[in-house]
């Protein structure tokens, strides 16, 4: 009997034991799970508070372009709106070279928190993917897009001894000529260049590139007789164009413009696709809280609007477009399909 009092005992703590590892247990994940939920609170609590107290300090406007020149212009007028809607200054940097690239690579590496923004034209972000060698970034993921700020058409011009007068000359001058008729542009990388290389192909012409770092020096070149023809902003050139130093062959546009109606479109001259030109846009690193971007997208929409940056757009012949960011995402990927398509039929590799 007391053998058996003795077991039951035995095979009572036993269970008992093993009842209480398992209490212990339960309480062990369950503590477990309350810490990984107040983690998770915390962490989401704070974005959510970071994004709710965005902007409390200044904010550092990146431009991949030397002062002064028109992608400067339009990125300091915007920035100067964006300033007076947010309440704190967005103070524009310049870092120019290589296509943009150095702006866009020190844009990829900052702190995503919504201070530090990239503003950008097509170069570093549908160009330079497809000619430049080793490039340390990929703007399809490694930036996220804020807003296409908008775009504006090119101006095929020629220096005033260029003897043909419209794009069908080039054409049919060039075509006589073949590999003595030369063009200029800003880079590789440039939408100048895949225009003009787009323009080759469809018209079936062979003419020599002369890459410059930018476009000051090549309009000067370009105004000298150095190079015979280049495609450029309407900003840049209608000046010239008025003042009789350059000539106007064709504007990349489906209308014309009504500042300059004597200009006649390239769709009028039988090439359709020859439609586009440069575009400016917002974006900031990868990982910046969804709230702080549409914040961002909601302060350029109001800048957009205001007196001056309206003049200085409409001045450039740049049509505002204030896009979403996930319109503007797509608009990017659809502008590096189109010149990745370009690039492969002409056997452009990464340099």
């Amino acid at each position: 009997m007391h053998a058996k009092t003795s077991q039951l005992r035995r095979t009572s703590l036993q269970h008992g034991g093993q009842a209480n590892a398992s209490t212990d247990a339960a309480r062990r994940r369950a503590c477990t799970l309350l810490a990984t939920c107040t983690l998770t609170a915390a962490l989401t609590g704070g974005a959510t508070a970071h994004a709710a107290q965005w902007p409390d300090r200044p904010i550092r406007m990146l431009v991949g372009y030397p002062p002064g020149g028109g992608t400067d212009t339009v990125a300091r007028v915007l920035a100067q709106e964006m300033s007076k809607v947010l309440g704190q200054s967005v103070v524009v940097e310049n870092r120019g070279g290589a296509s943009g690239t150095i702006a866009t690579q020190q844009v990829v590496r900052a702190e995503p928190d919504g201070y530090t923004v990239l503003f950008a034209t097509a170069s570093p972000l549908t160009g330079a993917p497809l000619t430049i060698k080793g490039l340390n970034y990929d703007p399809m993921t490694d930036l996220v897009p804020v807003t296409l700020i908008g775009g504006g058409p090119f101006i095929l011009v020629a220096n005033t001894a260029f003897e043909p007068n419209t794009l069908p000359e080039l054409v049919a001058y060039a075509r006589a000529r073949p590999g003595e008729v030369n063009y200029a542009s800003p880079g590789v990388s440039t939408a100048n260049y895949f225009f003009s290389e787009l323009l080759n192909m469809q018209a079936g012409i062979r003419t020599i590139h002369i890459p410059y770092k930018g476009s000051a020096a090549l309009i000067n070149d370009l105004v000298a007789g150095q190079v015979q023809y280049t495609l450029d902003t309407p900003g840049t050139t209608l000046p010239l164009i008025r003042n009789g130093k350059l000539k106007p062959l064709a504007i990349f546009s489906k209308e014309r413009l009504a500042r300059a109606p004597a200009i006649p479109t390239a769709v009028e001259s039988g090439f359709p696709d020859l439609v586009g030109g440069s575009w400016y846009g917002l974006l900031v690193p990868k990982g910046t809280p969804p709230a702080v971007v549409e914040a961002l997208y909601q302060a350029s929409g109001k800048a957009l609007a205001g007196t001056e940056v309206r003049r200085t757009l409409e001045d450039r012949d740049v049509l505002v477009q204030n896009m979403p960011p996930a319109e503007f995402k797509q608009f990017i990927r659809a502008e590096y399909d189109r010149w990745k398509a370009v690039t492969t039929k002409l056997g452009v590799t990464p340099q």
